[in-house]
């Protein structure tokens, strides 16, 4: 286990958000299930909270997500 002393907080923020917005391509891709999309795009808004990127990723989810949700919950 590594010491706290090497723990970079920015580093892991910025590492953090390259595999959500990887992941984001693959979910795009259908290269991944959907598996918990919703959630996983939740999080990437919330480190993204003031990119547009974040809020133009939420905007054209939120129909697809919406859509998943009730298929999901009415099987």
């Amino acid at each position: 286990m590594e010491p706290m002393d090497n723990f970079d907080p920015e580093i892991n923020r910025i590492h953090t958000l390259e595999c959500l917005k990887r992941l984001m391509i693959l979910y795009d891709q259908d290269e991944v299930c959907n598996c918990r999309r919703g959630q996983f795009v939740a999080l990437y808004i919330l480190y993204n909270v003031d990119s547009d990127d974040a809020v133009f990723t939420s905007l054209r989810l939120k129909d697809t997500l919406a859509y998943e949700m009730h298929r999901r919950s009415s099987t």
